[in-house]
């Protein structure tokens, strides 16, 4: 008789500890670009500085590993402009960044200082600025998207937030 009461209780106990698994939905949220670089008035902390160089370059997060390695180098190193500049420099130079080709940047002179001013500077250039860029490439066989890209984030507006 004890068994018979134990095993719907026990049916009884597991029923109600199945529940059903709850799915979370996580949105990027819309973020509000700068209308100028006078807007940024936040130094990037190394660590924010080498994760959004990653990111900008090549459209994902950058491992643990690899920034604490580059962290130790900022960190430990007097000047850290030259590290920056270095940092920047290699991780352009890797495969798989996400830098437009120089064909597609002369393609459209235009669209390609926009998108990258936006991209790098989380903010859309001003008349004088995307004329000037524009002018540069348009005048100079020699400048590389790459080029363009190591430029303004090597620029002291990148370093702010």
């Amino acid at each position: 008789m004890k068994n018979l009461l134990i095993i719907p209780l026990i049916c009884l106990l597991a029923l109600s500890a199945c529940k059903d698994e709850k799915r979370y939905i996580y949105e990027v949220e819309e973020q509000e670009i700068y209308q100028s670089a006078n807007e940024k008035q936040n130094l990037k902390t190394t660590t924010q500085f080498i994760s959004i160089a990653y990111n900008d370059l090549f459209g994902s997060n950058i491992t643990t590993q690899q920034l604490q390695q580059f962290d130790v180098a900022l960190q430990s190193f007097g000047d850290k402009n030259i590290i920056q500049e270095m940092i920047v420099k290699n991780l352009i130079n890797r495969g798989g960044t996400q830098i437009p080709s120089d064909n597609a940047m002369r393609g459209d002179l235009p669209a390609f200082v926009e998108q990258t001013y936006l991209r790098i500077y989380n903010r859309k250039p001003n008349e004088f600025e995307a004329w000037k860029l524009k002018d540069m490439i348009e005048k100079n066989a020699d400048i590389t998207a790459k080029l363009v890209y190591y430029s303004l984030m090597t620029s002291e507006e990148y370093k702010y937030y």
